[in-house]
């Protein structure tokens, strides 16, 4: 079999380069070995947020008095309602296939995308070896290939955690019930995540993690708001400490965590467990050592085309590494398939812009610096903060929404903006907003000139903006 291009990974990056190539009438071979629509499809994002949403709804609906609102079910008020929240993980599965439909071996193939579901490994840099389910071997010569085999969860090395039947993103969508108790391993962005839809669809949920504090890599504000809502929720939490053995027993988990600044011990049992501390690279039985391709246990190594150290074999998405985000995976996909496209005008990836979100209520979204990592990199008389609450901003008072700030960071004089973290409900679409400011080289000084909608959450960008003139331009001048 003889392609000109061949893509490894039905997944987000994968299938941008596959239908794109197919749509300018290129013929392209699409290679997937397990789902089609790949991890965030199946296990991640598609399944996180479905859940997310019905557990927002369960929980407005236990906050109905906050609104005015006090009705009664039978002889039972809100306050004491059982919930049955078994169909909202069918909700998930039936999610997954609606969106899954477009991403199918059916409908790629109505694009014009040839699909093989196979094993892919390197036999030389420009043969790859597939082996079908039937174990049938198919050698396929290829002028361009493109790895896009996304990334696959960390498990890890902890004292009986391999002897016990413990959930990943990958397995928990597929309970058939939520369960009375569940303990959670990280406390990153899955572990938070999917750590506060349990809570609040019916489970008693620990939340364990080695840092000292939720999301350890975000703004410490946020990570310090967070804590607090999930307490307020009655999630247990475990900080700062390790996990010393699992045992599985009797339909049991047996947790034992040992706090680390005391060695304080303490056994938690729970119905199930859910190991999220992580992702790596899945480069699992690729062989890339046979086409002599430059790798690393972090992932592919790429230059600024995405090219390998092999020019005509390209690794875009979680295969190269952190951060593995699907946001990150199409824009190198989109890089990439222009670059093939147009070879002349091969176009360079930029992954310095990161934004990056974490679908908790409220949602923190961040980008660039924060105010510790722009203090250390500028020093502190040239780096300005600018903190606006959201109990201070009139749609969130209207709407009950005491849990949220905007904070941008900048250089102090020129006003160019070197990050920010906003905490809210629809912090993801917020930042949109801080992104193109930061792109365009756009001043915080020139969005106080800009006229918002009110009364919206966005106006608490604007409000610090005006800080930027009240504490730095102003103060001066007095």
């Amino acid at each position: 079999m003889k392609y000109k291009y061949v893509v490894i990974g039905a997944g987000a990056a994968g299938l941008v380069v596959a239908i794109g190539l197919a749509k300018a009438k290129k013929k392209v071979l699409l290679i997937e070995n397990n789902l089609f629509g790949g991890d965030c499809t199946n296990f991640g994002c598609i399944p996180s947020k479905t859940l997310i949403a019905s557990s927002k709804v369960a929980h407005d609906i236990k906050r109905a008095k906050d609104f005015g609102i006090n009705f009664k079910i039978g002889n039972s008020t809100i306050d004491h309602l059982d919930y049955d929240t078994t169909a909202s993980l069918k909700r998930v599965r039936d999610t997954i296939e609606k969106i899954r439909l477009n991403e199918d071996e059916k409908a790629l193939k109505k694009i014009g995308v040839t699909t093989l579901k196979a094993k892919a490994s390197f036999k030389t840099d420009k043969i790859i070896e597939a082996i079908n389910s039937d174990g049938q071997k198919l050698n396929i010569f290829a002028k361009k290939i493109i790895i896009a085999t996304g990334s696959i969860p960390f498990i890890p090395p902890i004292n009986g955690l391999d002897k016990t039947p413990y959930d990943t993103n990958e397995t928990i969508f597929n309970l058939e019930k939520i369960p009375k108790s569940l303990t959670i391993l990280g406390a990153g962005a899955i572990g938070s995540e999917l750590s506060q839809a349990f809570q609040r669809l019916g489970s008693k949920v620990t939340l364990i993690d080695l840092a000292p504090k939720i999301l350890f890599n975000e703004d410490i504000d946020s990570s310090k708001m967070l804590k607090d809502v999930f307490e307020e929720e009655g999630i247990s939490l475990y900080l700062n400490s390790s996990v010393e053995n699992i045992k599985y027993q009797n339909d049991s988990f047996e947790v034992i965590v040992k706090n680390k600044e005391n060695s304080y011990v303490n056994q938690i049992k729970s119905e199930k467990l859910l190991v999220a501390t992580g992702r790596i690279a899945n480069l699992k039985n690729l062989n890339l050592e046979k086409a002599d391709i430059d790798y690393s246990s972090k992932g592919i190594e790429v230059d600024s085309f995405a090219r390998t150290n092999k020019k005509h074999i390209f690794a875009i998405g979680d295969c190269i590494g952190e951060p593995f985000f699907t946001h990150k995976a199409e824009n190198m996909a989109r890089s990439v398939l222009f670059t093939l496209l147009v070879p002349f005008l091969k176009k360079k990836i930029s992954l310095s812009l990161m934004p990056r979100v974490t679908f908790t209520d409220p949602e923190v979204a961040s980008i660039g610096l924060n105010e510790i990592q722009a203090i250390k990199k500028y020093s502190k008389k040239h780096v300005a903060t600018y903190f606006v609450s959201l109990d201070t901003l009139d749609r969130a008072i209207c709407e009950n929404e005491k849990n949220g700030f905007v904070k941008i960071v900048t250089h102090k004089f020129s006003g160019e903006i070197l990050g920010a973290c906003i905490v809210a409900r629809r912090a993801g679409e917020m930042l949109s907003e801080i992104i193109l400011s930061m792109k365009k080289n756009i001043k915080i000084h020139s969005l106080a000139n800009l006229i918002y909608p009110y009364p919206t959450y966005s106006l608490a960008i604007r409000k610090a903006a005006d800080m930027y003139l009240t504490q730095t331009i102003f103060k001066r001048k007095k």
